[in-house]
């Protein structure tokens, strides 16, 4: 019986591990700037769709149902901050970003953001 718990135990472990994975690397600059940047992102927030853009020229465009938003944006060290001038969410804010795989990505906030083709 001690065997059968202590197998029971281990294989717990072994899912337990596997179920959770590492936490995903912060993108380098170059990686934002080759993936992110110039794409026309898409996420769901509060049950809407968002559809976000960080062009190249440092100017940011965002557009929800009814709502919509713009400003600038610059790179940070390790990331990019926004300073957003119209629409609802006013003021500055800084992201990282981490690649989920395929052409998803989770900014520092939580958002899940999608890169449409």
């Amino acid at each position: 019986m001690r065997k059968f718990m202590a197998s029971l135990a281990l294989a717990a472990t072994a899912l337990t591990a596997t179920a959770f994975p590492a936490a995903a690397e912060i993108m380098s600059r170059d990686r934002i700037a080759k993936e992110i940047v110039g794409k026309a992102l898409t996420s769901s927030r509060n049950g809407m769709t968002v559809r976000l853009q960080y062009d190249p020229d440092g100017t940011l465009r965002m557009k929800a149902f009814i709502i919509s938003g713009s400003g600038t944006w610059k790179y940070s060290d390790d990331g990019i901050c926004m300073h957003i001038t119209s629409g609802p969410k006013k003021g500055e804010t800084c992201v990282t970003f981490e690649h989920l795989g395929g052409n998803k990505y989770r900014n520092s906030e939580g958002m899940v953001l999608t890169v449409q083709d």
